[in-house]
């Protein structure tokens, strides 16, 4: 059976808005970039380019990524692919070895990706080698983290403690 280009143009008719609905939706699905990002929740949110954003007097830098300030943020910091972001109201509660840990964890997710675990290993050993954290800061982690219950993606705050005390006292990199 021969197919006439009628034929062809009907199939197309058809299809195209099926396909350019659904590459919508994948584009929707995208990570937004840090502009778009601070577009979106508006308010008070900016970028700090990377290498000049700082926490109580440390330069703080994750590679080439910026970071965002939002003090919308429901948590002390995320990460996105290529930035992190960081609220600067919540940060104001804890003591400076846990803002340059909780920074330095979500910078851990840049390169080593999703795990929380590894995310925790890359803070300590980071802090440990940069020389703000001392195993008194680890224990100052550890005193913020111990409520935390476990979910899919966290083990409870007690045992990420326990891996990070590991970590902290290993010199091999993880």
């Amino acid at each position: 059976m021969r197919i006439g280009r009628a034929s062809y143009r009907l199939v197309w008719v058809l299809l195209a808005p099926l396909i350019f609905g659904l590459h919508a939706a994948i584009a929707d699905l995208r990570t937004p970039t840090p502009e778009e990002y601070v577009e979106h929740v508006g308010g008070d949110a900016t970028i700090v380019a990377a290498g000049e954003f700082k926490l109580d007097g440390y330069a703080l830098y994750c590679g080439t990524r910026p970071t965002v300030v939002d003090s919308t943020l429901d948590d002390y910091g995320a990460a996105y692919p290529g930035y992190l972001i960081m609220n600067l109201k919540l940060l104001a509660r804890v003591s400076t070895p846990v803002k340059l840990w909780i920074y330095s964890h979500e910078c851990g997710h840049q390169f080593r990706g999703p795990d929380e675990a590894t995310a925790d290993c890359f803070a300590v050993q980071r802090g440990r080698r940069q020389g703000w954290l001392s195993s008194g800061g680890v224990e100052e982690i550890c005193e913020f983290i111990r409520p935390a219950k476990g979910d899919s993606m966290h083990f409870s705050g007690s045992h990420r403690c326990e891996k990070m005390r590991q970590c902290f006292s290993d010199r091999k990199v993880h």
